[in-house]
């Protein structure tokens, strides 16, 4: 393309004025080409440091919480005829110490129970009854849920009549229960069936037992006979009782690994003498 003609002297010269995109094609060509200065784009998915450590903070928040939860799952234990006043002592301070749901001991330190935990008044104290054999007279076991919740129980774990349920006298076991849940009035009651010496039918029938006389629990064994708690065993009482009662796994739980399980299988409270190692084991995790 052609500009306009100019005088330039005595002859007239012709101008030739470049368009704007043949001076970019040209400035190209030559390599001069001036490059604006990059600008840092932001990436939307980079976090700030401060960012990162509200992340951080609430992860540790969500994992304390989860870690409280597991803990008020279990009752501390200590049933060994040998238990002195000192070490019951020391079962309320870590009761305390660790936030345990409850101490569960024999009807002898319910009392010493009682006045260590007057200033921690949400942990339960939980007392056994016709234990580890359940085969006390029902009169007995009644009167010892009415000792031990005079003397401060919460709660009451109550050995069913294993004998009864091997002899399928199913109508003794629910009545005894009923008698035991009627003595305890407002206090749960949690009804052991020591699952390691039944069958899965007596297992099922026992369990039946437990939920249609009142119980609040179903829980596996005393520990003192058998294998102790399985997870097929909690799995079969979790489906057995259908929600109407809730679950307590027992016996031979000594580490986090062991817990885990009997909660993954369904036990809504799981009571262990190694509350501790449990503890700590979980927050190593």
């Amino acid at each position: 393309m052609f500009g306009k003609k100019r005088a330039g002297g005595p002859e007239e010269i012709e101008v030739k004025v470049k368009t704007a995109e043949e001076e970019k094609e040209e400035i190209k060509e030559s390599g001069t080409e001036q490059k604006a200065p990059a600008t840092e784009e932001k990436d939307p998915l980079r976090i700030s440091a401060d960012e990162r450590e509200e992340f951080e903070e609430f992860r540790r928040q969500k994992k304390i919480l989860e870690i409280k939860r597991l803990l008020k799952m279990i009752d501390h234990t200590l049933l060994k005829q040998t238990a002195t006043r000192d070490d019951i002592r020391r079962l309320c301070r870590e009761a305390k110490e660790y936030g345990f749901y409850s101490v569960c001991v024999q009807p002898v330190y319910v009392d010493e129970c009682f006045r260590c935990l007057k200033d921690a008044q949400a942990i339960k104290i939980a007392c056994v009854v016709g234990f580890p054999m359940g085969e006390n007279k029902t009169e007995t076991k009644v009167y010892e849920t009415k000792r031990a919740i005079a003397d401060g129980a919460d709660e009451i774990d109550m050995v069913a009549s294993i004998s009864a349920i091997k002899n399928g006298d199913y109508g003794y076991v629910k009545k005894e229960i009923k008698k035991v849940v009627a003595a305890a009035k407002h206090c749960p009651v949690k009804v052991i069936i020591e699952t390691s010496l039944l069958t899965r039918d007596e297992m099922i029938k026992a369990a039946e037992c437990a939920r249609d006389a009142g119980a609040a629990f179903v829980k596996t064994s005393t520990g003192y006979f058998g294998t102790g708690a399985k997870a097929e065993d909690v799995r079969l009482l979790k489906q057995t009782v259908k929600g109407a009662c809730r679950v307590k796994a027992s016996g031979g739980i000594k580490n986090a690994e062991q817990f885990r399980e009997m909660v993954d299988a369904g036990a809504d409270r799981v009571g262990t003498s190694s509350g501790v190692e449990i503890a700590d084991g979980i927050k190593k995790e």
